[in-house]
Order: structure tokens, then sequence, then C-alpha cells
């Protein structure tokens, strides 16, 4: 076999397989690119969790609407967007210091 057939099968077979290889990658990013944001929201939720869980005791958050052992995003600031977590809810309305009285 001549050595310019020899490179040119060489070259051939590496033409094939990074084809074959950019078709397999295609129909699989999806699945890649969902793995790799569900392993970095749960490192985000890992590394926050204290802090969050921390903040939600000192606003007077109720225990037992704290999550324990949050695994995503949506369940670690699922009680800050709930408002009747609060334990220490006012009864009654604020007095609003920005009321204009009409004095004629």
């Amino acid at each position: 076999m001549k050595p310019d057939r020899f490179i040119s099968l060489i070259a051939l077979l590496v033409s094939v397989a990074s084809l074959g290889y950019a078709v397999w990658l295609h129909q699989n990013i999806n699945s890649i690119a969902q793995a790799a944001l569900r392993q970095r929201e749960a490192e985000l939720v890992h590394h926050f969790a204290p802090n969050v869980l921390e903040l939600y005791r000192g606003l007077g958050v109720a225990e037992n609407k704290i999550p324990k052992s949050p695994q995503t995003l949506e369940q670690l600031f699922q009680p800050a967007f709930d408002l009747s977590n609060l334990v220490n809810a006012p009864d009654e309305p604020a007095q609003s210091s920005d009321t204009v009285t009409n004095a004629k």
C-alpha cells in the first residue's frame, strides 16, 4: 500500500469517527445539559442552605415551615415567598405615616 493511500485512509477514518461523535453528541446534548444543571443546583443549595435557613429563623418563620433538607432552589426559597409562614404576623394593618390629612 502506498503511503499516500495510507494517509488518506487514516484521514477518512478520523473524519467518519468525528462525524459519528458529533451526531451522538447532538442527540444527547439535552440530557448532558440537564445533568449539569441539576448538579450545579445541588451545589448551590448545599452552599446556601445553612445561611438561608438561619435567615428564616431570624425572620420568625415557623419551624415546621422551614425545609429540613432542601434539594432544589425552589424548596429552599419557598418559605420566603409564602407570607403565611410568618409566626409573628401582625393582626392589624400597619399605620402609614405618609397619609395626608386635608385640613382647610
